[in-house]
C-alpha cells in the first residue's frame, strides 16, 4: 500500500473513494496550533519567513531582512491508496486535486513553498462538502486509469499544480501570463483526452472559446472571437499577445498601467481554468456550469442522476 503524508490543511478532513483514503494524523491538533501561533501566519495565509541577506564584507551594517525563497509547511494528513497499483505521480496528482477542491495548495511533505501559502479556503470559489469531494475525487480515478499516457498524466498534474501556484503570485500580470499558460495546458489536455475534440487547429485566439464550447462551460465575453482586419481575435489574447510578445499591460510597459477593459478578467481567467480543468477530469456539476464572471462563491452539487 503506498502511503504519502502532505499537507497543510488545518481540518481533519476524513475522505474515503474507490481507491483511496484521506486522514487526518494523530498529533493534528499540535500541528494545527504550531502553525497557527507562528509569527508568519496572518489571517488566511502563511507569509515566508524572513532571512538576512548574502553578507557582504564591503557593508558595515546589518544585513536586512528578505523573504525566504522556499520554505515547507508540516504535514497534517496521510493518503493511502487501497492497492498496490497506484503510483507517486497519481499521489502528487490527487493531493494537488483534494487541495484545489479545498482552496488551497497541498503538497506531499518535504516539497516546498515559493511564496506565501494559504492556510484558509482562498483559491477557489466554490463550497464543496465531503459528499461533493469524494463524488470528485472518484471521476478524477477514473480519469486517470483512462489515461495511462505517462504524458497525458504530466500534463493533467502541470495544468493543475500551475492553476494553484499561478494564483500565488503579487502582482496581476504575473498571475494573468501564468493562468494563460494553464489555459493552454487545459487545451493540450483536450486535444488528447476529450472525445470529439476538433482534429483541425484553430487559431490561437480561439483556443479559450473552442474549450467552452467543448466542454459546456459558459464562455465569457472576452474570449468571444471577433474579425479584425480579417483576422480571429478576441479580447483574451490581445491582451495575452500585447504582454508576452510587447511587454505590454493596460496599453502601457509591464506595471505602468492596469488595463482599463475587463477589469476583472485576470481573476475570471483564474475561474474560467479551474471550471475547465476540472470537467475535463470528468467532472460536471452545478459549478462546471456556472459562469466565471458571476462574482460569488457557488455550490459544487453533483446531480442526484448523475
Amino acid at each position: 500500500m503506498i502511503e504519502v503524508r502532505f499537507g497543510y490543511l488545518q481540518e481533519p478532513a476524513v475522505i474515503d473513494w474507490s481507491v483511496a483514503t484521506i486522514r487526518p494524523l494523530d498529533n493534528i491538533t499540535n500541528i494545527v496550533k504550531q502553525v497557527q501561533t507562528h509569527e508568519c501566519a496572518y489571517g488566511d495565509w502563511f507569509y515566508p519567513p524572513l532571512e538576512t541577506v548574502k553578507f557582504d564584507s564591503k557593508e558595515t551594517k546589518n544585513a536586512p531582512l528578505v523573504p525566504t525563497e522556499i520554505f515547507s509547511l508540516p504535514a497534517t494528513h496521510l493518503l493511502s491508496f487501497k492497492s498496490q497499483d497506484w503510483t507517486d505521480e497519481c499521489a502528487n496528482f490527487m493531493i494537488a486535486l483534494f487541495g484545489m477542491l479545498k482552496g488551497r495548495r497541498l503538497q506531499r511533505e518535504g516539497w516546498q513553498h515559493f511564496y506565501k501559502a494559504p492556510i484558509g479556503k482562498m483559491l477557489c470559489d466554490f463550497n464543496a462538502g465531503q459528499r461533493e469531494i469524494t463524488q470528485a475525487l472518484d471521476r478524477a480515478s477514473d480519469f486517470w486509469l483512462k489515461h495511462a499516457d505517462a504524458d497525458t498524466r504530466k500534463l493533467a498534474f502541470g495544468a493543475l499544480h500551475w492553476h494553484l501556484f499561478a494564483q500565488l503570485y503579487q502582482h496581476n500580470f504575473e498571475r494573468f501570463n501564468a493562468q494563460y499558460t494553464a489555459l493552454d495546458a487545459c487545451y493540450k489536455l483536450a486535444t488528447k483526452t476529450w472525445k470529439g475534440f476538433p482534429k483541425k487547429r484553430p487559431p490561437h485566439a480561439a483556443r479559450a472559446s473552442v474549450l467552452c464550447a467543448q466542454t459546456g462551460v459558459p464562455m465569457p465575453e472576452w474570449a468571444r472571437i471577433t474579425l479584425v482586419d480579417q483576422e480571429k481575435t478576441c479580447a483574451l489574447s490581445e491582451r495575452r499577445n500585447a504582454l508576452v510578445h510587447e511587454a505590454m499591460y493596460g496599453g502601457l510597459p509591464v506595471g505602468f498601467a492596469y488595463p482599463t477593459e475587463h477589469k476583472q478578467m485576470e481573476y475570471e481567467l483564474t475561474l474560467l481554468v479551474a471550471r475547465l480543468l476540472l470537467r475535463l477530469l470528468g467532472i460536471e456539476n452545478e459549478y462546471t456550469r456556472s459562469a466565471c464572471t458571476i462574482g460569488q462563491t457557488i455550490g459544487f452539487g453533483f446531480d442526484a442522476r448523475r
